[in-house]
């Protein structure tokens, strides 16, 4: 019996991303403005050189730009101390009068992903890459206490309680509102969701309703592949950590709900059940692609997270994979960025190891040039668009 498959991803694919660009730019400008600088905000252009390297994560992005803002205004005044907390470091930077400096976070952003080693996050590869850049002045005491902030931005971009990219990010993405009902901590202002306002399908509605009738009839099984936060697998209550329910907000405007969705908040839940950090365990490591291809098999979420987990962890093949055994499983992963392509791979060299026949299709989205190039080196036929790439 041969079983269709397909993976596809959110942003850039089913949608155009605008909240979570317009959240990334108002965050910038937030840290910016305290520092006296005015707009320093990313273009959509930069944004995309992130992404195209790896770097699709805004919690990480905004971790990196900010740590180059100070950088500049440190090398601008070299002995300038700056103290360790954000919000003291901005006002020392505009007591000083320090005047706005040019940042390339584009040419940051490429030097960071060549620095990121295999399942790091590129927040805590980024202290590498300022270090090297910081060798060429001093080691004097400002240059130590530059470090010390540097760190409490970058190696904290998970911790709501501490990092302060996060908590004016995830405001502004969220609203104020959504923000406290899924932190459980108070606001720093009031604002409305940028994500609500500015995601914009990219993907038809003639399109979302063929890939739910044709999952309904068996036809082509579909499954929401995704490294935006999201809530833990459909039936799991987990009160003791944060989930923000982004990706479910994305499938909610598109329509799709009835897709089974792997979202970092499922692969959270499930690193937590190994006492595991969740960011090893998403694309472009196999256990995500793995649990999403067993989620739109089978529609269980729970069952095909931990059945991911014990296939790459252990080697041991279980349910749902253990129904895969008899089959041709031909797999399409729509994606625009190489680590999804690359998830997918590796997750069907394991079943293929586990004697379970596959076949891989991967069908890029991306008319920047970095973007194209680096996902055509994985192997993907590059497509303008998701309805062009399910038409072909």
């Amino acid at each position: 019996m041969s079983q269709s498959v397909y993976l596809l991803d959110v942003d850039g694919v089913l949608l155009y991303p605008g909240g979570y660009r317009e959240a990334l730019r108002r965050t910038i400008n937030y840290f910016s403005s305290a520092m006296g600088w005015g707009d320093c905000s990313l273009k959509d252009e930069t944004a995309l050189i992130f992404e195209a390297h790896g770097i699709t994560n805004e919690w990480d992005m905004s971790a990196i730009c900010l740590a180059s803002l100070f950088v500049e205004a440190w090398k601008y005044v070299p002995g300038i101390r700056l103290p360790e907390l954000v919000p003291d470091a901005l006002m020392a930077v505009r007591k000083d009068g320090v005047p706005r400096q040019i940042v390339d976070f584009a040419k940051t952003a490429r030097n960071v992903a060549s620095e990121m080693g295999a399942g790091e996050y590129a927040s805590l590869a980024a202290p590498r890459v300022f270090a090297r850049d910081l060798k060429a002045y001093p080691r004097d005491d400002s240059q130590r206490a530059l470090t010390v902030l540097l760190n409490e931005i970058l190696l904290n971009t998970r911790d709501i309680n501490r990092s302060q990219t996060l908590l004016v990010l995830q405001t502004f993405a969220l609203g104020s509102t959504l923000f406290e009902e899924t932190y459980s901590v108070p606001a720093p202002f009031d604002t409305g969701s940028s994500i609500v306002d500015n995601d914009r399908r990219v993907i038809s509605q003639a399109n979302c309703e063929y890939l739910l009738q044709a999952s309904k009839s068996g036809e082509i099984k579909s499954a929401v592949f995704t490294a935006r936060p999201s809530l833990p697998p459909l039936g799991v209550t987990d009160a003791t950590d944060y989930y923000s329910p982004e990706a479910e907000l994305a499938v909610q405007m598109l329509g799709i709900e009835a897709l089974p969705l792997i979202g970092y908040g499922r692969i959270q839940w499930l690193a937590r059940e190994f006492g595991q950090d969740p960011n090893f365990w998403i694309k472009p490591s196999p256990i995500h692609a793995l649990a999403a291809i067993g989620a739109a098999v089978s529609g269980d979420e729970k069952t095909s997270l931990i059945g991911a987990h014990a296939l790459v962890e252990e080697g041991i093949i279980q349910v749902p994979f253990l129904d895969f055994a008899n089959d041709m499983l031909n797999v399409t992963v729509f994606e625009d960025s190489a680590s999804g392509v690359q998830s997918t791979k590796l997750g069907l060299d394991i079943l293929r190891d586990a004697g379970v026949k596959c076949q891989l299709v991967s069908k890029g989205i991306g008319v920047h040039p970095e973007k194209s190039k680096n996902l055509k080196k994985v192997g993907a036929r590059v497509f303008a668009d998701v309805n062009a790439a399910l038409s072909a």
